[in-house]
């Protein structure tokens, strides 16, 4: 076969695979040049002894050209010893491949090929390929798939709505979750899952600026998405004609893109599949005129299939407002406010009709009428179906999802502990209302020697000790100089965070904190940063140093530990000087807003209504009281009003138990179980990566002196620490919570399939259920279906491991043997004798191949009428309950339909190409 060497062919080399797709560029009577376009290297060869394979595919081989292209081999024509590929794309279009086309860092995997030459891998690679393939049927099966991998608590309303949002086509919705609910947190795991699926690949999130951090650290964190933050000079350093085209996930704040012309033409030629708006609120927008920023981010909607828009004040700012985010989303069904008006106010008589089904109340006739108007008819129907069918047909919750505290179990109690301190006369004599209110800004740098509050401090530290206590502050220079004071005059070791410190070294920080007595520190002490992207459940003491003009800050601040997850009271320590502006402050949110003890939705409103007369009273505060009293008139109303509009019918959308309830379960057998562990450590130890226990159940990973490559997915040279456990991963951010969806354990999974790595194997067993010696033939085919990955196809069809175990008469004997039970020794330290069983048995094993193949293309016949069967029951399902939405409910968008059905029948034409691929095989000689 060397003699048949001719340029313009593609090679590969046995012992270096890394180089890729070789071409024969020169060839003469002793040696033949092979250039290595991936790597960029050219290699002379010996033509004898050149260990080199020839690349000649089959039919129904996958391969990319060099523009990427997914393609299938349907027939092969060669010239001149030169092979042109007749393929298809995933439309269905046929096309010619010149070999040279080839993509020149392809790997393939020949199997049958690398058997027969005696080319053989460990037994125990073979074994973690058929694991691999089978766990990613499984999780394309799982109905938690994309919610398993982020590190947060399965919180059952926020994973509905994940669920619910993700698998819609193109989602277009308001997500309006009161603070402390996790809006966040329900849009990562939307993009994770999206992401996951296909459905979205290019995506843009836009945040006011102070909250870029936060949705950066949170993203990375928690769902292991590395966005791209892109400020002014990022943008002006990327030289592409577009700079935001040189990453698929980008995040930018509402002020650089609407300020910089040149950067709102690039973001709006950005081509985004899903467009996140974070406090969506602060776009506004009137009858008359929209702000610059409403306008862009219009601009942007309308052009981006996909948008979630984020508040937590969906009504709060007014019902324009409320409808100007309505009409971000779908501008053709919101496009009037005078009848977005006049319909809101026919709704009511549904949201009263829909809470007295819920409470179970008698209906009165003209609500029994309206409802079988509604519903149809209702005779005999159970109250859970009649309420089932108003919340799929009548309520806003097609566009919007709004949780409230008073839906939602498992918020903690708040206490508030105020501490009047004197204050002292060099404080009083400061100049100015702000600088007297934060006399550590005021004063001068010695501030610290004549404030009481640094004093109380230590004393509250030590009678709270070993109680872990989070204090948050305007300014990073307070917290530093507060951290030099308490070292000084206590001893007290303290951890900080604030903007001047990297992610990493704000990880440790907070890791440092979070750490057990012994380990970490009593203390964290956080500038306002501290309030946005991290949340401290396990801490129970929150100290409020000073206090923010804003209360959504202040809540921001209490929010770090008043969220779902808190076990115990939250203690709010507050010191204030008496007979200053910091008094008059904390009286205004104690007695005014009734801020502390709990969330005030209605605060903000207040606050904006009567700041004037609030920086009044900081600098004369005779007026306090009348203050106090119309704030609490004018919050009492707000609310009133608000707790009269609830939507009973909106919260049920927004939150259904049932549905959720089995996404928690699906998530917490997944944690309860220890596979992916198994999993993961069997494949560190084929590879050759290091690893050993650490502290707290933890693991250490490192790369080790002889890896099977130079480098390991998601592992640089310094290594890391991970845990499998989801308490312990969101007790120690500093850790990677590895999961089947982790970014290392994917890639791990991707790396193993696309290499040769298991796909041919020799081993030697005893077993006395056979009373003879014989040979098996193992063999791992894969049936998969080719399709652009928005299809989201593994839906319906995953990549799914075909396994056959054939033995010399043809017969199948995978039901009876499990694979587990086939183990032996493995002959790659006896390579001589396997080459020998091999050429002994090569007629026969190539009659088993052949057996094998045609059992497992009647497996695949099987496998695509059921998925095309499952296909068309969900997605007939879907498509004649959205139309018969879209007759009651006009939130039912006419592309959404479109968009399904074209779906459907796009489909139905990949499923019915579904093709077979020889995927691993193993001799197993049975003495």
């Amino acid at each position: 076969m060397m003699d048949d060497f001719v340029p313009g062919q593609r090679w590969l080399s046995e012992t270096q695979g890394e180089l890729g797709l070789g071409i024969v560029s020169t060839v003469d009577a002793r040696c033949v040049q092979i250039a290595f376009p991936a790597v960029g290297e050219t290699r002379l060869y010996a033509r004898q002894s050149a260990p080199l394979v020839r690349v000649e595919l089959a039919p129904g081989e996958r391969i990319r050209d060099r523009a990427g292209r997914e393609l299938v081999v349907v027939d092969i024509r060669t010239q001149g010893g030169v092979i042109n590929y007749v393929c298809e794309d995933c439309e269905g279009a046929r096309c010619e491949l010149p070999e040279l086309e080839l993509d020149d860092r392809q790997r393939f995997n020949r199997p049958q090929q690398r058997l027969l030459a005696g080319r053989i891998d460990s037994d125990r690679w073979f074994s973690l390929r058929y694991q691999t393939w089978l766990r990613g049927q499984r999780e394309a099966d799982s109905e938690a798939f994309g919610l398993l991998g982020a590190r947060v608590a399965p919180v059952p309303h926020q994973l509905h709505i994940a669920a619910e949002v993700a698998e819609r086509e193109a989602p277009r919705v308001l997500l309006a979750d009161e603070v402390g609910l996790g809006k966040t947190i329900e849009a990562g795991l939307i993009l994770h899952r999206m992401l996951l699926t296909g459905r979205a690949r290019r995506v843009l999130v836009v945040t006011p600026e102070p909250l870029l951090n936060q949705w950066l650290v949170e993203m990375r964190r928690r769902f292991n998405l590395r966005f791209a933050l892109f400020d002014r000079e990022r943008f002006d350093a990327i030289e592409e004609d577009n700079p935001f085209h040189a990453e698929q996930q980008v995040l930018c704040s509402l002020d650089m893109i609407a300020g910089e012309p040149d950067a709102a033409r690039a973001v709006l030629d950005g081509q985004w599949d899903l467009l996140v708006v974070d406090e969506a609120h602060h776009l506004t927008w009137d009858e008359e005129e929209a702000s610059l920023e409403y306008d862009l981010i219009a601009a942007l909607a309308e052009i981006t299939p996909a948008v979630l828009l984020l508040t937590a004040t969906p009504e709060q700012l007014g019902r324009a407002g409320h409808f100007a985010r309505l009409r971000l989303l779908d501008p053709a069904r919101f496009h009037d406010y005078a009848s977005f008006q006049a319909e809101e106010a026919e709704y009511a008589p549904v949201a009263e009709l829909a809470a007295r089904l819920l409470d179970e109340a008698p209906l009165e006739p003209d609500q029994a009428a309206l409802l079988a108007g509604l519903v149809g008819d209702i005779e005999g129907v159970e109250r859970t179906e009649l309420i089932e069918r108003l919340v799929d047909r009548h309520g806003t919750g097609r566009v919007l999802f709004r949780n409230t505290r008073a839906a939602i179990d498992g918020f903690p109690a708040r206490e508030l502990i105020p501490h009047p301190l004197p204050e002292p006369p060099a404080f009083a004599a400061i100049l100015g209302t702000g600088a007297r209110l934060n006399p550590e800004r005021g004063f001068g740098p010695d501030w610290e020697t004549h404030d009481p509050r640094v004093d109380w401090l230590i004393e509250t530290l030590r009678a709270l000790r070993p109680a872990k206590v989070l204090l948050i502050c305007a300014d990073a220079a307070t917290v530093l100089t507060l951290r030099e004071a308490l070292q000084r005059r206590a001893g007290i070791h303290a951890a900080v965070f604030h903007e001047g410190m990297s992610i990493v070294e704000r990880d440790r920080a907070a890791a440092y904190f979070a750490a057990a007595d012994e380990d970490g520190t009593q203390l964290l002490m956080c500038s306002e940063i501290g309030s946005e992207g991290r949340n401290f459940q396990f801490v129970h003491h929150l100290v409020l140093f000073d206090l923010p003009l804003e209360p959504d800050l202040l809540e921001q601040r209490i929010g770090r530990l008043d969220r779902i997850g808190q076990t115990e009271t939250i203690r709010i320590h507050v010191p204030y000087l008496v007979g200053g502006p910091g008094e008059t402050l904390y009286r205004w949110y104690a007695e005014g807003l009734g801020a502390f003890e709990q969330p005030r939705p209605a605060a903000t409103t207040v606050f904006e209504s009567l700041s004037d007369q609030l920086l009044q009273v900081l600098r004369d505060p005779e007026d306090l009281p009348a203050l106090i009293d119309a704030a609490r008139a004018h919050g009492a109303a707000l609310e009133q009003d608000l707790a009269g509009g609830r939507d009973r019918l909106l919260e049920l959308h927004s939150h259904r138990p049932e549905r959720s309830a089995a996404l928690v379960e699906a998530i917490e057998s997944e944690d309860g179980g220890r596979e992916v562990a198994d999993y993961i450590g069997r494949f560190w130890d084929a590879f050759g990566v290091e690893y050993e226990p650490g502290s707290g159940g933890s693991v250490i990973v490192r790369p080790g002196q002889k890896m099977l490559q130079e480098h390991f997915p998601r592992l640089d040279a310094e290594g890391l620490t991970a845990t499998f456990d989801r308490t312990d991963a969101l007790a120690h951010e500093d850790r990677e919570f590895l999961t089947w969806e982790h970014p290392m354990v994917r890639e791990a999974m991707e790396l193993l399939c696309d290499s040769d790595l298991g796909t041919s194997a020799v081993t030697l067993m005893r077993d006395s259920r056979f009373e003879r010696t014989t040979m098996l033939l193992e063999v791992l085919y894969v049936a998969e279906c080719v399709a652009p990955r928005e299809f989201d196809v593994g839906r319906f069809l995953p990549p799914t491991p075909l396994r056959l175990l054939i033995d010399p008469e043809g017969n199948d004997l995978a039901d009876t043997l499990a694979h587990d039970t086939l183990a032996g020794e493995c002959l790659t330290r006896n390579i001589k004798l396997a080459r020998s069983v091999i050429k002994s048995q090569t007629p026969r094993l190539a009659a088993m191949l052949l057996r094998a193949e045609t059992l497992a293309q009647q497996a695949r016949e099987r496998l695509e009428v059921a998925a095309r069967a499952r296909m068309r029951e969900g997605l007939d399902g879907e498509l004649a309950r959205l139309a018969a939405l879209a007759e009651v409910n006009p939130n039912v968008r006419a592309d959404e339909l479109e968009g399904l059905a074209a779906r459907r029948a796009q489909l139905e034409r990949y499923l019915g190409k579904t093709h077979l691929r020889l995927d691993a095989v193993r001799v197993v000689v049975i003495a």
